[in-house]
């Protein structure tokens, strides 16, 4: 059984690669989105690095590179914001395709900038190599975390369940792309979820804002899919995670799906959103203030004992981990 992750066979093969004593609950090992250290006293940082690869994570059918890039830098800068942070240095390794001309590194270099300018770090350094195959894009970024760290561990019982923007748009975003509907091809309203897998607008605001309120707050970003970041909360604090189907935040553009069982997958299990889930006990003034920076909804509670689980028109039953596994 998995101790520190969700279940699933991805998260079982990161825990057969490193013995127990190697990961840890107090961001400072491994097991939390970013790993925190103190370059010197009373300052603290957090460094994550991602890899995203051509044909797991993106096409270049669907996507332009800088398109896939910058989604793969935003899926860095979202670990940092899980840890409440705020990115400073990112360090780019690139794999491009043989054939990208001029233009394309004009492109990347564009879409590189605009994210600094947008977000106030650095591109300090990488690498880049030519490649007969498929492209690839890996980051390395730093952040500095101001307030108190936000851990999978500082879930407590009692805690409110918190997650931020819409859910399910990504996966409806690919199951779309997947079918043939490209841009071009679909309605308005699928081009909504199309946008929504394509260009993320993870709330890089919040993370900050929870960190300076200085409290207990448990965080996690939701890249593999809600289930099981809720199994990673879980194991991480100890504790058991019950959340309400009418209370998650739908894409108001999935009601047009049709389709109710692949909504509910897309939902529970659709990857990719970097949202931000989180727990916390929070006044009616604090929540206010996070509502300022960041749609947030309130979708269930922390309990002692083991497990995730869902309510459902009266009833409780167990949410297996689902979501996105490489």
């Amino acid at each position: 059984m998995n101790r520190f992750f969700a279940p699933g066979e991805e998260f079982a093969l990161i825990e057969r690669l490193f013995p127990p004593e190697r990961f840890g609950r107090d961001g400072r090992a491994l097991g939390d989105d970013a790993f925190l250290f103190e370059p010197a006293p009373k300052s603290l940082w957090a460094v994550t690095s991602d890899s995203s690869a051509e044909g797991v994570h993106y096409r270049l059918n669907w996507a332009s590179p800088e398109r896939a890039l910058r989604k793969a830098l935003l899926a860095n800068l979202s670990d940092i914001n899980a840890m409440g942070g705020r990115p400073r240095h990112a360090f780019f390794n690139l794999g491009a395709r043989r054939e990208w001309g001029g233009e394309v590194f004009d492109a990347l270099g564009q879409a590189l900038r605009e994210l600094e300018k947008t977000w106030g770090f650095q591109v300090s350094g990488g690498d880049t190599v030519r490649i007969d195959g498929a492209s690839f894009f890996a980051f390395t970024v730093l952040g500095e975390v101001k307030g108190r760290p936000l851990l999978r561990s500082g879930c407590r019982p009692g805690h409110r369940i918190y997650v931020s923007g819409t859910l399910g748009g990504s996966a409806g975003g690919l199951k779309s792309l997947e079918q043939g509907k490209g841009p071009g091809s679909v309605l308005e309203r699928g081009m909504a979820l199309i946008t929504a897998h394509l260009d993320p607008a993870p709330p890089l605001e919040l993370g900050p804002a929870l960190s300076a309120l200085g409290k207990p707050i448990g965080a996690i970003d939701i890249s593999d899919g809600l289930s099981s970041e809720l199994w990673h909360l879980a194991r991480q604090s100890g504790f058991a995670f019950r959340v309400e189907w009418s209370k998650l935040p739908i894409h108001p553009t999935l009601r047009d799906w049709g389709d109710a069982g692949e909504i509910r997958r897309f939902v529970l299990d659709g990857g990719e959103e970097y949202q931000l889930l989180f727990t916390g006990d929070f006044s009616a003034s604090e929540l206010g203030g996070l509502r300022s920076v960041a749609p947030i909804s309130e979708i269930g509670v922390v309990e002692k004992g083991d497990g995730v689980f869902l309510g459902e028109e009266g009833r409780i039953s167990a949410l297996p981990a689902g979501g996105f596994s490489h």
